[in-house]
């Protein structure tokens, strides 16, 4: 049983390996590789944390990880659908950002008083879900074209900013009080 706790962290780094062919995927237009490879990596996105707090397998190294793989995966896959005009520019922008200053907030803490206690908070959870379901739907659509009407996107786009937006302001607000 106690080398089962290694599993939530064989899950995380599965998902930092998949960060590159996914990319790769997009950029050569195989977009049903990519789907395929970020639908598990997106699946794998909470099932590593739940497996590691329901069993008491939560470590240093987990805590660490995990975060950096989540914006990492999303980060890159917005990058790679945004520089091909699949995913709006300024969407990209906006999770980039709130994604890099979130990691450069939790560095900058880490080095000045240790690594913080942060909870993730149910916003954080909602906005990434629905960062997740948006590009398996692009994928998916990609792979599929015409599958969903276009304007299905706009409702999405507008809904995954302006929950990247209320959870970076959340973010904020913590660093700053």
């Amino acid at each position: 049983m106690n080398k089962l706790r290694h599993i939530p962290n064989a899950i995380t780094v599965t998902r930092l390996i998949l960060v590159l062919p996914i990319a790769f995927f997009i950029v050569e237009e195989a977009y049903g590789l990519a789907l395929v490879l970020f639908t598990i990596s997106g699946l794998s996105d909470g099932l590593d944390g739940f497996l590691a707090r329901r069993y008491g397998w939560v470590s240093t190294f987990g805590r660490l990880i995990d975060p950096l793989a989540d914006k990492l995966m999303m980060v890159t896959t917005t990058i790679a659908l945004g520089s091909l005009d699949h995913f709006p520019v300024m969407l990209v922008m906006l999770i980039v950002t709130k994604d890099l200053a979130i990691l450069g907030g939790v560095f900058s803490y880490t080095s000045l008083a240790g690594f913080p206690k942060i909870r993730p908070n149910l916003l954080g959870k909602l906005t990434t879900a629905a960062q997740i379901v948006l590009i398996v739907l692009v994928l998916l659509n990609l792979s599929q074209p015409g599958l969903l009407p276009a304007d299905f996107f706009g409702v999405w786009f507008w809904l995954v900013a302006v929950m990247t937006v209320l959870d970076g302001v959340y973010y904020l607000g913590l660093w700053t009080a």
